[in-house]
Order: structure tokens, then C-alpha cells, then sequence
């Protein structure tokens, strides 16, 4: 009776073990992909900062940023930057 009873406990923790290995390693998997995630968006986010800050010492008479056509470009760079840095900061 005490050999069954051992032995049905010993392949539980055998198997609980298995389990818990298994939920550890997908869950060090998703923390690498949320890290690269991270790591992309930060990317992203520096890359359209610097082509907007670009645009502007090219257009440093602000001709292009005030004309109605070519001003909207500025303002959907403008918006999706900030976008990024609203996003960005949520998740933080």
C-alpha cells in the first residue's frame, strides 16, 4: 500500500516537473520576442525622430512645412511619432 502510494506520488512530481519545464521555457520565449519588440519600437521610434528633425533643417524656413500639400507630410510624421511615444509609454 505505501509502495503504491509512493509511486503514484513520485510520478505525479515527475510529471508536475515536466509541466512547470515546459511553461518555463515558453514563457522565457515570449519574453525574448516582447524584448525584441521593445528593442524594434525604440528603433523606430529614434528613426522617425531623426528623419522629422531632418526634414526640418532641410525645410529651416518652414517653406514646405506651411504649404497645405506638402505640409500634411510633416504633420502625418509629426503624428505618427507620437503615436510611438504614446504607445511606448503605456506599455511602460
Amino acid at each position: 500500500m505505501l509502495y503504491t502510494i509512493i509511486s503514484i506520488l513520485s510520478l505525479l512530481v515527475v510529471a508536475l516537473s515536466f509541466a512547470i519545464y515546459n511553461v518555463l521555457q515558453k514563457l522565457e520565449k515570449y519574453e525574448d520576442i516582447i524584448e525584441e519588440n521593445d528593442t524594434f519600437l525604440q528603433t523606430e521610434l529614434e528613426r522617425n525622430e531623426a528623419l522629422l528633425e531632418a526634414l526640418r533643417q532641410i525645410d529651416s524656413r518652414e517653406m514646405f512645412e506651411k504649404d497645405d500639400e506638402v505640409g500634411s507630410i510633416f504633420y502625418q510624421i509629426k503624428e505618427t511619432i507620437e503615436k510611438f511615444k504614446t504607445k511606448q509609454n503605456a506599455s511602460n
